[in-house]
C-alpha cells in the first residue's frame, strides 16, 4: 500500500468502517468506507481493500481511456456498469416519490441528495462506457422494481416513510455488495474510485435510515415495518 495512504478505523457495534485518505489530487476527499463484519475471516478483505482503494486514489490518470486488457474484466466492467445505471435509475425514481409525501424533513432531505449523486453518477457510468467500449445505455426499470415504485405511489405520509426506507435499505444493500465486487474485479482506476465511495455514502444512509426507523417508529425488523 502506497506509504502514506492509512487507512482509518471505526467501530459501530459489529461493525468496522474503512476509511482511506487520497494522496492525490485526482480523488474528491475521502474516498472509502467499507463495512464489514467485525470478524476475523474478513481481515485479508479488508486489507486488500484499503490498498485497492488507494491504489485507485494514486494512479487515477495513469489508466488508458480504453478498455481493460482482460476479457475477464472487460465483461465485467461492461455488465456492472449497465446494471449499476438500472439500479441507481430505480433509486433515483423511488427518491422522486418523496416530494409531498415525507412527514420528515430529514428524510426529504436525503432523497433530493440521492437523486443528485446518483444522477450524476448515472452520467458519469454512460461516459465510461461509450469512451471505454462504445457502449450507448439508457436506464431502464424491470418489472419488479416498477411494482414497488407503484406501490409506494400510493403511499403517503408515516406510511410512505416506513414503505421508502425499508425498501431502500436493501435496494442500497444490493449496491454495496456490487461495489465489493467491483473493487476486487474492474480494472479501471476511475471505477475503483466510484466503487469506494459508493459503498461509504451508501452505508451512511442505510445507517441513517436504520435509526430513523427505529428513532421515528420503533422499528428494527424491516419485514415487519407495517406492523409498528
Amino acid at each position: 500500500m502506497p506509504r502514506r495512504a492509512a487507512s482509518a478505523l471505526k467501530h459501530a457495534g459489529k461493525w468496522q468502517a474503512l476509511i482511506v485518505e487520497p494522496q492525490n489530487s485526482n480523488c474528491d476527499a475521502r474516498v472509502g468506507v467499507a463495512l464489514f463484519p467485525m470478524t476475523k475471516t474478513h481481515i485479508l478483505r479488508r486489507s486488500f481493500l484499503i490498498f485497492v482503494t488507494a491504489i485507485a486514489c494514486q494512479t487515477v490518470s495513469g489508466f488508458a481511456n480504453g478498455p481493460a486488457p482482460e476479457r475477464d474484466q472487460r465483461r465485467f466492467e461492461i455488465n456492472f456498469l449497465t446494471e449499476m445505471i438500472d439500479h441507481h435509475f430505480g433509486a433515483i425514481k423511488m427518491s422522486e416519490l418523496c416530494d409531498g409525501r415525507t412527514v420528515h424533513p430529514e428524510l426529504h432531505q436525503m432523497c433530493d441528495e440521492m437523486k443528485a449523486a446518483q444522477a450524476a453518477e448515472i452520467t458519469m457510468m454512460q461516459g465510461w462506457l461509450q469512451t471505454w467500449y462504445g457502449v450507448s445505455h439508457t436506464p431502464t426499470l424491470d418489472r419488479k422494481m416498477q411494482r414497488k415504485i407503484d406501490a409506494l405511489a400510493k403511499l403517503s405520509g408515516a406510511a410512505f416513510e416506513k414503505a421508502f426506507m425499508a425498501m431502500m435499505i436493501p435496494h442500497h444493500a444490493e449496491a454495496i455488495e456490487r461495489s465489493r465486487d467491483c473493487l476486487l474485479q474492474a480494472y479501471h482506476a476511475e471505477m475503483l474510485n466510484m466503487c469506494a465511495k459508493m459503498l461509504g455514502a451508501q452505508g451512511d444512509e442505510i445507517t441513517m435510515m436504520r435509526l430513523w426507523l427505529i428513532e421515528w417508529y420503533g422499528i428494527n425488523d424491516l419485514d415487519r415495518n407495517d406492523r409498528a
